[in-house]
Order: C-alpha cells, then sequence, then structure tokens
C-alpha cells in the first residue's frame, strides 16, 4: 500500500494522533511526493498499460504466482467476461442511452479478466472473496457492525482515524480522465496512456466512484439527463451493499486490521439533530452556523471533489485531484427555512423504519422511484411512510438524512465527501439486512428487463472491480463475514416496535396507478425504425 497526500501540508497535524503517527504521515507524504507516478479509473492500476488496453485484458499476476490470476497456484484462470448488451430487450431502453458509457462498462476497456475460483477474490485473484480470510482463503471470518452511540472512546475515534488515513493512501486503482471512447481512440493510435487516467487517494476513490454511478449523462457534449446507477431503482440496497463492503474491506487493509467492521449511525435516536456525542469536535465534526463549514480535530480544511461548484456545466468527468477545502453541512437557519418552505427538517423516526418493514414486497413496477407499495422505495424515501405511497417531492427515510444533513450530503453525485456518509448508509444496509432476514426472499423477486438500467437483476454493479451483479449482493449479510448487533435471524432487534401489523405486502388501501416511465412495446419498435432513419437522413 503506497501513502498519498491530496490536501495541503498544514492538514497533516489532523491525521495523527500522535507525533509518531505525525511522523510517519509526513515521511508518507515526504516520500510520494518525490517520487509518485502521476500516470495512470475505477480500474486496477496495473491494467492501465497501452498493451493491456489493446488487448482489452485485464488479468495480472498476483504477488507470489507467476501467471497471470494466479492460475499455477488454482486461484483463478483469465477469461472473457460475459455482460449482457443494454439494448431493446430491457423495457427502460432508449436509443441515446447506448451514447451513456456506463451501459458498457467495464466492456468499453476490457473483455477478459480474471475469474477466481472457490474463495479466492479480488481483480487478480490474489485476495479472498468478503468474508474469507487466510492463505487459501479458507477461513471465514464474520465481523460484527456495532452502533457508533454506544462505541468507546478509542473504537469511535478508530473510525475517524481509518478514514482520515485514507485521504493519504494512494489507491491501487486509478479513475478515468476521459471517456471510454476517446480512451480507445488514443489506444488505437498507440499514444501514451499516461494521461488517460488520475491516481487517486482511497477516500477518493470511493466519493469518485459514487458521483461517476450518480452523475448526469453526458451526450454529444451536453449534460442530457440523469441516469443514475446506484439510486432510484430496485438495485439501491444492492449497489450500496457492495460499495460499503469494498470501502470496509479497504480500510482494513489500509489500517492492516483484519477485526475492523464499519459502525452504523442510528438516527432515529435522535430525530432533531446530528447526536452531539458523533457531530463533536473529536469525531465527526461541529458546523459553524456562519458559513456552514465543517471543524473538528479530522475535518479542518477537509478537502472535497467532484462537487457542484466542480463539476457543474463540464462536458468531461470530474478531476479528483481538483478539490475545494471546506466540508460543508446544513447551518440551523438554513434547516429553519426549509421548514418554513414545508420540508420535514427532522431525521426518520423508528415508527418510520418499522413502516417500511411491514412490507413484504420488495420492489413493483416500474421498479423506479415512481413505485409505490413496496420495502425498496419506502426505504429509500420516496415515497410516504405513512400509505406507502409514491407522492411528488416526497423524502424520507434514507433521502431525508441527506437532506437534513444538507450541504455536500445534500447533492446525490458527491455526498460521499463527508464522512457521515459511511455510518448513515450502514444503517441503511442494517434495514435492508432485517428485511432480508424477517421475509426470507432471494434474488427471484429482481425485476431481470424492467428495472433502469443498470438495476437490473443481472445487471453489473457500476463502476465495481471486479465485477458483481445485483443478483449477487441480494444475499444476507452473513454470506459476506459480517452481521448487525441485535439483529437475530428473524431479523428482529430490541428497537422494533411493537403491537403493530407485521406485515402488510400491499398499502392500507388501493394504490392509485402509476405512471410508468417504461415505455410500450409499440412505441420502442416504432423508436427502433425512426431513429436510425433520421440519423441517416441527416447525414446527408
Amino acid at each position: 500500500m503506497t501513502c498519498f497526500r491530496l490536501v495541503a501540508i498544514d492538514g497533516i497535524q489532523s491525521l495523527a494522533t500522535d507525533k509518531m503517527n505525525t511522523l510517519k504521515t509526513i515521511l508518507c507524504f515526504l516520500l510520494v511526493a518525490a517520487a509518485l507516478p502521476w500516470t495512470s479509473g475505477q480500474f486496477p492500476r496495473v491494467c492501465t498499460t497501452l498493451e493491456n488496453l489493446k488487448n482489452k485484458t485485464c488479468c495480472p499476476i498476483p504477488k507470489h504466482f507467476a501467471e497471470p490470476c494466479g492460475s499455477d497456484g488454482n486461484r483463478g484462470t483469465c477469461e472473457e467476461l460475459i455482460i449482457r448488451d443494454w439494448n431493446y430487450s430491457y423495457s427502460y431502453f432508449e436509443q441515446f442511452q447506448n451514447n451513456d458509457e456506463r451501459h458498457n462498462w467495464p466492456h468499453a476497456l476490457y473483455n477478459r479478466t480474471c475469474k477466481c475460483n472457490g474463495n479466492f477474490g479480488g481483480y487478480d485473484c490474489g485476495k479472498c472473496e468478503f468474508g474469507y480470510r487466510g492463505i487459501h482463503c479458507t477461513k471465514k471470518k464474520t465481523l460484527t457492525r456495532r452502533n457508533f452511540l454506544k462505541l468507546s472512546a478509542q473504537e469511535k475515534d478508530r473510525y475517524m482515524r481509518y478514514i482520515n488515513e485514507s485521504k493519504y493512501f494512494l489507491s491501487d486503482y486509478v479513475v478515468s480522465a476521459k471517456f471510454y471512447e476517446d480512451i480507445n481512440k488514443d489506444v488505437e493510435a498507440g499514444k501514451d496512456p499516461s494521461g488517460l487516467f488520475f491516481n487517486v487517494s482511497n477516500y477518493d476513490l470511493f466519493t469518485w466512484m459514487h458521483y461517476y454511478s450518480a452523475r448526469d449523462t453526458i451526450h454529444l457534449q451536453v449534460a442530457k439527463t440523469n441516469i443514475d446507477f446506484a439510486h432510484d431503482g430496485q438495485g439501491f440496497p444492492t449497489w450500496h451493499r457492495l460499495y460499503l463492503l469494498a470501502w470496509e474491506r479497504t480500510l482494513q487493509e489500509i489500517a492492516n486490521d483484519e477485526d475492523f467492521a464499519l459502525p452504523y449511525w442510528d438516527w432515529t435516536e435522535n430525530p432533531t439533530q446530528c447526536n452531539s456525542i458523533i457531530c463533536s469536535e473529536d469525531l465527526l465534526g461541529v458546523t459553524d452556523q456562519s458559513n456552514g463549514e465543517v471543524k473538528g480535530k479530522y475535518l479542518d480544511k477537509w478537502r472535497v471533489i467532484c462537487t457542484k461548484e466542480l463539476t457543474n456545466g463540464l462536458t468531461k468527468l470530474c478531476n479528483p485531484n481538483v478539490n475545494i477545502s471546506g466540508l460543508k453541512r446544513n447551518t440551523e437557519k438554513e434547516k429553519e427555512n426549509e421548514v418554513k418552505n414545508g420540508r420535514n427538517m427532522t431525521f426518520p423516526t423508528n415508527d418510520d423504519v418499522s413502516f417500511a418493514l411491514r412490507f413484504g414486497s420488495y420492489d413493483v413496477p416500474p421498479y423506479s422511484k415512481e413505485s409505490s407499495c413496496n420495502f425498496r422505495n419506502i426505504l429509500e424515501g420516496y415515497t410516504s411512510v405513512k400509505t406507502g405511497y409514491r407522492l411528488p417531492k416526497e423524502n424520507n427515510l434514507h433521502n431525508r438524512v441527506h437532506i437534513v444533513i444538507g450541504g455536500i450530503m445534500g447533492d446525490v453525485p458527491p455526498a460521499s465527501n463527508d464522512p457521515i456518509f459511511p455510518l448513515h448508509h450502514s444503517f441503511v444496509d442494517r434495514i435492508y439486512e432485517k428485511w432480508l432476514r424477517k421475509f426470507g426472499k432471494d434474488a427471484s423477486v429482481l425485476s431481470k428487463f424492467n428495472a433502469p438500467m443498470g438495476h437490473n437483476k443481472n445487471d453489473v454493479i457500476v463502476p465495481m472491480f471486479p465485477v458483481y451483479t445485483h443478483q449477487e449482493m441480494f444475499r444476507k449479510s452473513l454470506d459476506f463475514g459480517y452481521e448487525y448487533e441485535d439483529v437475530d435471524e428473524k431479523g428482529n432487534s430490541p428497537e422494533d416496535e411493537r403491537g403493530h401489523d407485521s406485515s402488510l405486502g400491499d398499502c392500507p388501501v388501493p394504490c392509485p396507478p402509476v405512471t410508468s416511465g417504461v415505455p410500450g412495446m409499440w412505441l420502442r419498435w416504432l423508436l427502433m425504425l425512426v431513429i436510425p432513419l433520421w440519423q441517416l437522413l441527416f447525414a446527408y
């Protein structure tokens, strides 16, 4: 693991809690500043050579082995990566979406990758799958994600130290500096690929991936429309489950602490404000009421990337090495103004969570933010927590936490710049886990073709590498080597609401009809005929 520094040197003091850590950080920074190769997205750096890109192959040789994918140790083999094309067989298909490079991820750059055997994992099969440890990846290890409020002072500080250190360590992955089409043109011309990718710290890699999955579609040099691969669809819980697993593993590796588990923040325990135990000077910071900037031991001059200020109006990808100083959240005055405009600015309650967990239907057509009467869309926050109906401008549960925290958390693409993000989403994942255990359903409930792009059952989770599908993430947490404290095998926990109907499976009264975003079959066929003819006519 290489150490790396993106922020100003005067912020180094916030990384260390003692002189030894400070000295270590400074030495790391000096070494990297002298030798850091700024050559090589969401792709392993080792796979961004001209040869790999020309061959469209990402099959590295892992450490201690002599063959790609560790085949000489039976860890894996280099094979063709088979991914279903986005086409008219999907209900949400529109012709212009073919110009959104994410639909072709990662085939646009690689069509041969490592396929790992058994419990081996990682982009080179040199690591273990989630939940396994040991040289041969045979040891099952289960971690417990605990309530942040119940951790000891030392355990709370451990989370902050690991998060902060991840800002200083260079990731094994790089992120795209150009669109795939432009990368391939340069590769075909035999150009040096050094300018095609950005180096990035481990923390900023996760911020960039969240931005990339949720950013607007950029088509013909115009930001045309939003197609979100991580939100607004049935893949919301599964996308974030993999995202947190990868983030948790990264923090373990940086700190050399395989016993570390991401804690969660139960925001139902204090609906009116971020608990002072969490949002304190020593931990997640205190908001300066004059300008919304977060101050604290670890968050003074926290550098943020891919914000609206840095990306609005751009028709190119966010550069993670361009950043601004100052993490921001809502001030009390800003929240008061939102309340005057009719918005609920308190955190969701336990009753809200319990309401979501009464629904046995995971998702229903159109499998998007327009769905009513289902667990997923209630959890994501687009429906009423009183009726289950999708209502305009409704933001509850997950969504409302982002809105109440505000600042960068209130803007979806760059929201994970805020270190409170993993704590929030760990609690959202806990609710998802309770539902999985309570109803015992499997991935057969996921739609294969009728969800938005990137959210279908066998769609790959963009832009995670190596590749996983939503189906693979629709499993109980124990399969991935973790569980949540106080959640039993049936999904029950001490805070559960008592004395209510345990399952609705539908709204209390008949659902009103929802206008689907899914075009009819006849319309899709008409578009398929008209658009190519129009393009041909326009060409002449």
